[in-house]
């Protein structure tokens, strides 16, 4: 008679003996792999270092770094296209004209960074242009809009499932850059230092993907296509929208923080953000590096497909409960230990920030479903409900509650963007979702 030890042992073994003979499957774990180790690598190596200038700084000073680095991420959708996506499931997709369409993403990239740049420094200048200090710290952190542009050699990389290319490229710079900020704290270097390395990270980072492509190039020369351009950009605009809405909601609480309770109070948000978002790269990681299978399975089995999107959504939203109840029994430690007793008051903003993963990793996964359905449009529509959210919780509870207002106003986001305007826009993708968290299948 067959035990359940035994049965659970045979199914065990015939997943590891399935897994070890799908190559596409050991060639995304493998990929999943690089990338975690760089994003994982990243994420420990920036909150140490990040930890240590936030001290070198105080509350006040990083407040002030803070919000330009906020206001610089809201120009960068535009300047990123917010197309990567579509970028590498073309690329997997159509094999005849890769190179037109990572030069055309290239060119579409470089001329918007640029543009960006220069609207960005104009908006300082014009609302607040007797802050010289300010515009100056918005031309240098600036010019990560321009360099941005490189990435598209990662998107390359990516759609041929060699991500590890890029994480040795950017590792590399980002430790650099952060050995930098080490030797800056260590001789007391002011605010306008540490800028000036945050766009330093951005040039090393183009310059060692550059040295990367070199080592493995697309079988052409890359070219420039005006309809590919076209196509790219008509089929990014609503993604760029969607991430000008995505970073209002998710910057737009830092800008609103600096401008009702001001720079010190905005130091201690900042601070803690790192902590509350460090396991996203996670599910972000994932979502990469499966996307051309995911787009490739769409076509080749359809039933497998839908059954793909609901394992990586339970995945992704379960990881979300689980990292958002660790960090709530660390948090009462952790905060004071990495920034010290001035950061101390910040602990509750993060113990109920964090609960805002719940709804960030369920809604990665759910962009999966949508890019493929082609139906990024209404992931515009999402965000900017979830945007509309963000900004008026904001304005109504900062003032009553302070930081834990901005917190509560975060969540309030995620869960509208990610999961309850799907409710009206996509029933489909909200019954998929449903079955996700429910383990319970639920038909239209």
């Amino acid at each position: 008679m067959t035990t359940p030890a035994v049965s659970a042992y045979g199914r065990v073994r015939g997943l590891i003996e399935r897994w070890a003979g799908d190559r596409s499957l050991r060639v995304i774990a493998a990929n999943t792999g690089w990338l975690v180790f760089d994003k994982l690598g990243r994420a420990l190596v920036g909150l140490l270092v990040g930890a240590w200038v936030a001290r070198h700084l105080g509350p006040s000073e990083y407040g002030t770094l803070a919000f330009v680095l906020a206001y610089i991420a809201l120009f960068l959708p535009l300047a990123n296209l917010s197309a990567d996506q579509i970028v590498v499931r073309n690329v997997s997709q159509a094999l005849a004209s890769q190179e037109e369409i990572l030069g055309s993403a290239l060119a579409l990239r470089l001329t918007l960074g640029v543009a960006c740049w220069a609207l960005a420094v104009a908006g300082v200048a014009v609302f607040d242009g007797d802050n010289g200090r300010l515009i100056l710290l918005t031309a240098i952190v600036g010019g990560t809009l321009i360099f941005q542009a490189a990435d598209v050699v990662d998107l390359w990389f990516q759609s041929q499932t060699q991500s590890r290319r890029t994480v040795a490229a950017k590792l590399v710079a980002y430790l650099t850059s952060n050995a930098i900020k080490v030797a800056l704290i260590l001789s007391e270097a002011s605010v306008a230092a540490f800028a000036a390395v945050t766009a330093l990270e951005g040039l090393l980072g183009a310059l060692a993907l550059a040295a990367a492509y070199r080592r493995f190039r697309t079988s052409r020369a890359w070219g420039l296509n005006r309809k590919t351009c076209a196509d790219v950009a008509r089929q990014a605009s609503p993604l760029m929208l969607t991430g000008l809405a995505i970073m209002a909601y998710m910057r737009v609480d830092q800008i609103l923080v600096k401008e009702v309770l001001g720079a010190h109070e905005l130091g201690l948000y900042a601070a803690i953000l790192p902590l509350s978002q460090f396991w996203q790269m996670l599910p972000m990681t994932i979502a990469t590096s499966v996307a051309p299978f995911v787009a490739r399975r769409r076509q080749a089995d359809p039933e497998g497909y839908r059954r793909t999107i609901v394992l990586l959504m339970r995945l992704f939203f379960y990881a979300g409960v689980a990292t958002t109840l660790a960090t709530y029994a660390v948090s009462g430690w952790l905060v004071p230990t990495l920034f010290g007793d001035a950061y101390a008051p910040a602990v509750l903003a993060l113990d109920v920030h964090v609960v805002s993963n719940v709804f960030c990793f369920l809604g990665l996964g759910a962009s999966l479903w949508l890019v493929n359905e082609h139906r990024t449009a209404s992931m515009l529509y999402a965000t900017i409900a979830g945007g509309i959210a963000s900004v008026a919780l904001n304005l109504v509870l900062l003032p009553h509650i302070g930081l834990v207002g901005a917190c509560l106003a975060a969540i309030a986001a995620q869960a509208v963007a990610s999961f309850a305007a799907h409710a009206w826009l996509n029933p489909a993708l909200m019954r998929l979702q449903l079955e996700a968290i429910t383990f319970r299948r639920y038909r239209p």
